[in-house]
């Protein structure tokens, strides 16, 4: 494998991401035992490096320290550094999330035609997007074209070629942030992505989903033959989107036998009991429909108050039959 895999992260004491970086490049090795992976830190995180939190060192080919400004908090900083990347990593790369779990070879990104390569985010246009809305209104405050054809690129897997144009494009995008955070605050690093490929005249080429396998976004079309597993969100039935997994890694200092029995079968570890939605009830649930009102959060976390409700629309529900049915008779 020539394409060299690189791994961006922040953290202290007070978080787990490091240990989430450890845990990914763990499930990395399994897959890829000779691939050159590069660590890309701030001053900050490097000092902390040791002890318990040094086991990520064993994984890792070379270290990269780079001096980001002050001015900037942890999440920022991380934002700083990716979309700044360019610069910092000589050669060919795969820049891979930390929030992920590698499944397989990874070779293959060797044969990819392009400067740089994402994944569609959410696995959909820009239209079927459900934080579409959202992302309008930061296209119109930003000024690049929203369309709902538009292929909006997930930032977490991105093939980067040492090349003049990714050079160029880089440097825009880490400019298109830092202006973006100066003026809103909105550290989000995905927005000016899809502005800086707009202005370069849409350079990213797509790559298969496989590559970035959004699991709780439509990942599930691509889980066969998932590369990498993305587990970014709040809650899913997906075993690595639990914490306690990173808070023992935390605690224990390194990767324990059941975590990498877990790793190993990576695609079937999802919770039971579970439900495949689609389609409609998919569409009545989510974003701010149901799932995100006040009223789930308050029946998901009093059992008697949902039996309350839910006998009250019974009875709503036994009304409106009836009087469907006397308009019908009338």
């Amino acid at each position: 494998m020539k394409t060299k895999i690189v791994y961006v992260v922040t953290s202290d004491e007070t978080d787990v991401y490091l240990e989430q970086a450890l845990l990914s490049v763990f499930s990395l090795r399994k897959h890829n035992p000779n691939a050159y992976v590069e660590l890309v830190v701030d001053q900050d995180t490097d000092a902390t490096i040791s002890g318990k939190r040094g086991e990520i060192m064993k994984y890792i080919d070379n270290k990269v320290v780079v001096n980001v400004p002050k001015e900037y908090n942890k999440v920022c900083r991380s934002r700083w550094l990716k979309t700044s990347l360019r610069q910092h990593v000589k050669g060919d790369f795969l820049y891979i999330d930390t929030d992920t779990i590698v499944t397989d070879n990874l070779e293959d990104i060797d044969c990819f035609i392009g400067d740089i390569g994402a994944v569609r985010d959410q696995h959909v246009l820009l239209g079927k997007n459900r934080g579409a809305k959202k992302i309008q209104i930061r296209a119109e405050q930003e000024g690049w074209s929203w369309s709902e054809t538009l292929v909006y690129y997930n930032g977490g897997i991105i093939f980067v070629k040492d090349s003049a144009i990714a050079h160029e494009f880089y440097q825009m995008w880490n400019n298109k942030w830092k202006d973006k955070y100066r003026k809103t605050g909105d550290y989000k690093d995905q927005p000016p992505l899809a502005a800086t490929n707009e202005s370069f005249q849409f350079p990213i080429r797509e790559l298969p989903g496989e590559w970035n396998c959004q699991i709780a976004r439509n990942g599930i079309l691509y889980l066969t033959n998932a590369k990498i597993m993305h587990y970014y969100g709040r809650t899913h039935p997906w075993i690595f989107y639990n914490h306690d997994i990173l808070n023992e890694i935390k605690e224990l200092g390194h990767i324990s036998d059941k975590i990498s029995k877990m790793v190993d079968e990576a695609k079937s570890s999802f919770d039971v009991p579970n439900m495949i939605i689609s389609g409609e009830d998919l569409e009545c649930l989510n974003y701010k429909r149901l799932i995100h009102t006040p009223l789930f959060s308050i029946c998901k976390a009093n059992r008697r108050v949902f039996y309350l409700f839910n006998n009250a629309a019974k009875i709503l529900q036994k009304a409106i039959k009836i009087k469907h049915r006397i308009q019908d008779l009338l």
